[in-house]
């Protein structure tokens, strides 16, 4: 087979994927394109099953040496440049050798201070992914999105995968290895024991290898902290960024419009957006935590007008801003943060029946999910309720999504790399896309909304 049709499939396709009928359908019918006549094809219809699972793992296991298939075809990855590459159907045909374990005293890969080891060239170890699921990963290779749609002074290095890990935490990656030769973690700063120190000698994290996982413990927060694994003439770069636990403190409002007019998300419900917030999308992305210091009712008594159903917010006509009239109940407290995290200002969210929100001068304003005021913390959102329904799980989407756009904001001024802070990301599937569904957040976003230092590693001795 000389030349092979490029295919592209939207979502993943495979083992816990999302499988679009359409997507598994092109993968079923380039596996039967590629698979020796002798053996059953697949029907192709579009479903995946234990056949088309199973076929998508043996193509990996023989073609890409995969030790530990996933049984799993991402929209970039390398089981998809397989299937588009022709040379494929004779690979498929035949299982390649296992190359034999390269003895301790002679390993070529072993690095010195005086002459570490050059991954230039080398076969890349297959890296599936972590092993608790949880995002704050990117892969290698890396699709071109992983950096984020955010203008960055010093772009991050895309030569490896890369994890987020808790301070005081530890994460396992799953890598293609073999657990029965051994691996060598190398790197500027890492000794005999796995240890990743900076130029004072301390020690940022511990790497080891359990298995056919990585294990990381982060000890002190770093940012893009880099490994080496090399095992039987094969290599891996994995980049670390190590994160302290951030507290973002939060005063909360249920806003009474009028009389009759309060906001219907009640106390309970929101300290459960808070839970949902926290750990399913800030806490094991870039370990910010949201923490609720109190929430209160404000009547239209207290505010002294009625803002009437729909409250409105115009940064252009001062006069038609209803926003202002909240302003004035916001609170200050000063929080103290854990050890390595940065100070961030009070947090005030007046949660409304339902708000509009003017994007453009001389425009009618529209229906807004959210709002945040960067300079004073403020915080206005709709609650997300139809009758006697409060979409939870909406809510605490939009209020990641609006923390993040204050946490990019304050450290705009304080010069960071971010420089375009009020942009949102073009791709549907992340946190700060905007009124979108996504919980992602890109690997620039997790480094701005929880930044560390970047302290360069030295040979330790």
């Amino acid at each position: 087979m000389s030349s092979l049709p490029k295919i592209s499939i939207a979502r993943s396709v495979g083992f816990r994927a999302q499988n679009n009928i359409a997507d598994v359908r092109t993968v079923q019918k380039r596996l039967n394109l590629l698979l020796d006549p002798s053996r059953t094809p697949l029907v192709e219809d579009g479903f995946h099953g234990p056949l088309t699972k199973g076929m998508i793992g043996d193509f990996q296991s023989k073609v890409l040496g995969f030790m530990n298939p996933d049984q799993r075809v991402d929209p970039v990855g390398p089981t998809l440049s397989a299937l588009n590459d022709a040379a494929s159907e004779a690979k498929w045909k035949v299982a390649p050798v296992t190359p034999k374990p390269v003895p301790p005293k002679d390993n070529p890969d072993k690095p010195t201070p005086d002459k570490p080891a050059d991954p230039s060239g080398m076969p890349k170890i297959p890296v599936f992914g972590p092993t608790d699921g949880s995002p704050g990963f990117d892969g290698f290779p890396a699709p071109s999105q992983v950096l984020g749609p955010l203008q960055v002074k010093i772009s991050p290095a895309r030569d490896g995968a890369w994890i987020m890990v808790p301070e005081g935490s530890e994460r396992s990656i799953r890598i293609g290895i073999d657990p029965d030769s051994p691996v060598r973690i190398a790197g500027k700063g890492v000794d005999e024991e796995g240890y990743a120190c900076s130029f004072t000698k301390e020690r940022l994290l511990r790497a080891v290898i359990k298995g056919q996982c990585l294990v990381i413990k982060g000890l002190n927060s770093c940012k893009d902290c880099k490994l080496d694994l090399f095992q039987n003439g094969k290599h891996l770069r994995v980049y670390v960024s190590v994160k302290p636990r951030r507290i973002v403190p939060i005063f909360a409002f249920h806003v009474e419009h009028g009389p009759g007019l309060k906001s219907r998300v009640s106390s309970g419900e929101l300290r459960t957006v808070f839970k949902i917030a926290n750990s399913e999308v800030l806490i094991p992305q870039c370990n910010v935590e949201l923490r609720l210091l109190g929430d209160e009712l404000l009547s239209h008594k207290d505010i002294g007008r009625h803002l009437g159903f729909v409250v409105r917010s115009d940064s252009y006509e001062n006069k038609r801003d209803e926003f202002k009239y909240l302003k004035p109940f916001a609170k200050e407290r000063a929080f103290p943060q854990p050890s390595g995290a940065d100070h961030i200002k009070t947090v005030n969210v007046f949660i409304v029946r339902e708000m509009v929100s003017t994007q453009k001068k001389g425009e009618r304003p529209t229906k807004a999910n959210g709002l945040m005021d960067y300079d004073t913390g403020m915080c206005l959102l709709d609650d997300r309720s139809y009758r006697k329904t409060t979409h939870i799980n909406s809510i605490a989407r939009t209020l990641s999504h609006e923390v993040g756009h204050l946490l990019i904001q304050q450290l705009y001024t304080h010069n960071a790399d971010i420089v375009q802070p009020h942009a949102h990301n073009p791709y549907d599937d992340a946190l700060m896309y905007p009124g979108g569904l996504g919980n992602k957040l890109y690997r620039v976003e997790v480094e701005a909304m929880n930044p560390t230092s970047f302290r360069p590693p030295s040979w330790y001795s």
